[in-house]
């Protein structure tokens, strides 16, 4: 995961176009066209690449010996030649290239798989970033950059399209043309071979041309890598993603889930938002293009005619939307300015006869309440008010307001000319009610996700203590009996310690016995024979409402094992409840491997009921409260009981899912697991049949499984310094605030050491880009303080962000003005060097002015190496902590970012 080297794809200041003379190639061609018309201001040179042969023995191919190495070099010749071309433009000082498709290649899939298996090989000992094979290229249009073979002129805009399917992208743009809509960065990742999909994503979230991000794809490989990008990138921009192979999706044997259910719930959690179609698509590029951040989730309905008014206000409605209430103000106003008494609500219908005039003055008044955070309008044809006028007037109305406007024009030829009117006025416009509503609900979605997004579970149980030596007595148990499976009382053992009731009743020798244990579980009861090898056998008599039923049942299933089993004697019965006393529906919960995403937890119907459709939900652990009750959520479960008792299942049962994903955390055997029926009663959870499936240790230890790191609690401590009691723990979202303080603190000298230069303060993207990290790529330690009024003051930070291979990391470090000097740098700053070393980080590296003569003497009693920096006026600072197996590891580059250093 890296965007080393990416600068030379994205802004190269010299660029060459790879072919072979003898195969004159059409891509070429066209990358040589764009190049000129784009309005490049480096060179831009061509390079033949010729086949040699020596003795009429085998083929070598020769590029040009050229004066300056280019920044850039995009590839069209044949797939098979180009891992010689790599290395020679590698050895010439080349650090990116596009591999464009190969129209004549006729490579069977082993030889294409080692052909770019060779690619790979010839870019890494040059650090050459690969994008393709078989890449359409990128464009940049502010930088007049045109790599690519798109057939459109890119206009330059603040959204920026990624996409696999080169078709897809060029249909995007040509529409996005038609609409004036223009783009950041537009590239093609081909087979992504190096440059992948995450990497795109991380250089996308810290550019600063980009204000949101348009991604079509279709898979990816590394879960843990993509979702670390993913929730990077959506931290401060809106991504908006289509994916294919939607349908293609096998579901594993232990799930009742396909890989679109994953990839669904694995969006969601990064923040993003999802769309299903093409069409969903264009408009999804226009809206980036023309919406405004919104506050709220409240709409607003203005039409001119009852009926499509509601038809609009139904499919909000329908689809989780929520309509605004307006104000008594803002209705009297409504009032006066229509001439009317009568009673005035949303949607809001305007008089048949209402003017252009009118039109905005009414939309004026309703942008104007407090209580609507966005407005829809929707015209159909009228003879008092022309399509064109109503647009015109809308327009002006909208233009001064911080709230989004969204226009419906219902009809034919007569509206399209006010669609156009209204698009030039920078308003959302659309032809249906539906279309409208959905891009608002997009939006929305997007709010509610990120309130997902950055939810931090905690590496360790908070909100209870599970009692871990019982929990890994039980699977050790089963380790040393070669068990793959947990026995019953295993299971209970392991649920237990987790607080997780997984009850077995007592076993019943006799008919007479089971009636009396049906009393006192209470009906309807499951019943199911036990062997006497204990064995208890499948399926179950379910559902038994009376002793009748027992009796019946029982006299079936002995008939059905004498006929199995006829020389296995029956000793009894086990019972169960057949339904939970609450009246809640029985559900199947568990934990299986999805391959891409690792560990994944699902909530469904209980078997027995064989239904699969809204209720079925899927989430990546870990979970904490807020993250399992959206799942409770999702799942409708509970939505038949009465609001008190809804809200006391769903309590219970967001419990469960929290303490089912802390065990996955905590015990890394643990590889699957099902409970089906689940009961869930007001009082908590109950595992009536129990299957948990173990490995043995080997694999990734504990949460490393997951797609997503949990807070990592285990590294908070408490220390006294100068007599203060503070808090050193790693930074979490709600620390926005605290560490813009900290900022704030700092002295127009120490800012100058810290960020080389005058900057005192960040904007508020880039505070929430430092405060929500993902702990598996970077970490930051924060000195709390609690007042007596128990507001937190951080006084120190310190970070580090480690290159993708962990052999180096980067770290800067800062403190408030008052207190420096007085070791709170040096106890922040060995803390960090601890985390370091034990993550098997091999090198902490920093950079420092010249002039920072404290920071120099701390580092250098903590062990640090200085020299003079590359940069003039700097101090590199090095500190060794593992020896490295091979020099290899060392070679890994700056973050890219200036990193001064304070204590």
């Amino acid at each position: 995961m890296t965007v080393r080297n990416l600068e030379f794809l994205f802004h190269p200041k010299s660029i060459a176009v790879v072919a072979d003379p003898d195969e004159p190639s059409r891509y070429a061609e066209v990358v040589r066209r764009n190049l000129a018309a784009g309005g490049f201001s480096g060179q831009i040179m061509s390079i033949n690449a010729k086949k040699r042969s020596l003795f009429g023995i085998g083929a070598h191919v020769h590029i040009d010996k050229i004066e300056v190495a280019p920044d850039l070099a995009i590839i069209c010749t044949a797939l098979a030649d180009v891992p010689q071309i790599i290395a020679q433009l590698g050895a010439r000082g080349t650090r990116a290239v596009i591999v464009g498709p190969s129209l004549r290649d006729r490579l069977s899939s082993s030889e294409a798989v080692e052909v770019r298996k060779a690619i790979l090989d010839a870019a890494r000992p040059h650090l050459i970033r690969v994008l393709g094979p078989g890449s359409g290229g990128l464009v940049v249009p502010a930088g007049g950059l045109n790599a690519s073979v798109a057939p459109v002129t890119t206009t330059p805009g603040k959204v920026a399209l990624v996409a696999r399917s080169a078709a897809v992208a060029a249909a995007v743009l040509d529409r996005a043309c038609s609409k004036g809509i223009g783009f950041s960065t537009v590239l093609h990742l081909g087979s992504g071979i190096d440059i992948d999909l995450a990497d795109v994503l991380d250089w996308l979230a810290a550019d600063p041309d980009t204000d949101a991000i348009l991604v079509q794809f279709d898979s990816v490989t590394g879960g843990r890598k993509f979702m670390s990008a993913a929730r990077a990138a959506a931290r401060n921009k809106p991504v908006v993603a289509i994916r294919g192979g939607r349908f293609e999706g096998k579901r594993p044997i232990s799930a009742p889930w396909t890989s679109d259910d994953v990839y669904e719930a694995a969006l969601r959690r990064a923040g993003w938002v999802r769309i299903d179609t093409l069409d969903d698509l264009f408009d999804s590029a226009e809206a980036m293009a023309r919406v405004r951040p919104m506050r709220g989730e409240r709409l607003c309905i203005l039409g001119n005619g009852h009926g499509l008014a509601r038809i609009a206000a139904d499919a909000l409605l329908r689809s989780g939307g929520r309509l605004a209430t307006l104000s008594k103000d803002c209705v009297k106003q409504l009032k006066e300015l229509l001439r009317t008494d009568s009673q005035l609500g949303n949607p809001l219908v305007l008089p048949a006869d209402v003017t252009p005039a009118n039109w905005a003055a009414a939309l004026a008044a309703v942008l104007a309440d407090r209580d609507t955070d966005a407005v829809l309008t929707v015209c159909s044809p009228s003879p008092f008010a022309p399509g064109v006028e109503v647009a015109t007037a809308i327009g002006e109305a909208a233009r001064n307001t911080e709230r989004n406007v969204f226009s419906c024009w219902v009809g034919g030829n007569t509206m399209i000319e006010a669609q156009q009117v209204a698009a030039a006025h920078g308003i959302l416009s659309h032809d249906s009610p539906e279309k409208a509503i959905a891009i608002f609900l997009g939006i929305v979605n997007y709010r509610r996700n990120r309130d997902l997004l950055i939810e931090t579970p905690p590496s360790v149980a908070e909100d209870f203590t599970p009692d871990l030596v019982a929990a890994r007595s039980a699977i050790a148990e089963a380790i040393e009996q070669g068990e793959e499976i947990l026995s019953a009382r295993q299971g209970r053992r392991l649920l237990q310690a987790y607080g997780i009731d997984a009850v077995e009743y007592p076993l019943a020798g006799s008919i007479e016995a089971a009636i009396r244990t049906a009393d006192e579980i209470g009906y309807p009861v499951d019943l199911g024979l036990v062997l006497a090898n204990a064995a208890e056998q499948k399926p179950l008599a379910t559902g038994l409402r009376s002793p009748a039923d027992i009796r019946i049942a029982v006299h079936e299933l002995r008939d059905k094992a004498r006929t199995r089993l006829p020389d296995v004697r029956i000793s009894g019965y086990r019972l169960r409840p057949g339904a939970a006393r609450s009246g809640a529906a029985a559900l199947h919960l568990g934990v299986a491997d999805d391959p891409v995403f690792g560990p994944v937890i699902f909530l469904a119907p209980a078997t027995a009921t064989s239904i699969r459709g809204k209720d079925f939900v899927v989430a990546l652990p870990p979970l904490n409260r807020t993250l399992a009750e959206d799942l409770v959520a999702g799942s409708g479960f509970a939505e038949d009981a009465v609001d008190a008792a809804r809200d006391t299942l769903e309590a219970a049962l967001s419990t469960a899912l929290v303490r089912l994903s802390q065990l996955l955390t905590d015990i890394d055997e643990v590889a699957g697991v099902e409970f089906d029926p689940l009961l869930v009663e007001t009082s908590g959870v109950v595992a009536l049949d129990v299957r948990i499936r173990i490995e043995k240790t080997g694999r990734k230890l504990g949460f490393r499984r997951f797609a997503i790191r949990p807070y990592p609690k285990e590294l908070e401590q408490r220390v006294d310094w100068q007599g203060r009691q503070l808090l050193i723990r790693p930074i979490r979202p709600e620390d926005e605030t605290t560490l813009g303080d900290l900022l704030g603190s700092l002295d127009p000298e120490d800012a100058r050491m810290r960020f080389f230069g005058t900057m005192r303060s960040l904007p508020r993207s880039q505070l929430a880009r430092f405060t929500q990290i993902d702990y598996d790529r970077e970490m930051a330690l924060v000195a709390i303080e609690s007042g007596n009024d128990g507001v937190e003051r951080s006084l120190g930070e310190v970070r580090t962000v480690a290159d993708p291979d962990n052999a180096v990391a980067d770290f800067a470090i800062v403190v408030r003005s008052g207190i420096k000097g007085q070791g709170l740098g040096r106890l922040l700053l060995a803390s960090i060097i601890d985390y370091s070393r034990s993550r098997g980080t091999l090198e902490l590296r920093g950079e420092t002015l010249a002039g920072n003569l404290r920071m120099q003497h701390l580092a250098q009693d903590l062990g640090f190496t200085l020299k003079t920096g590359a940069d003039m006026g700097t101090v590199d600072l090095r500190l060794l902590l593992h020896s490295p197996d091979d020099s290899a590891g060392t070679s890994a580059g700056h973050v890219g970012v200036k990193r001064g250093s304070r204590n």
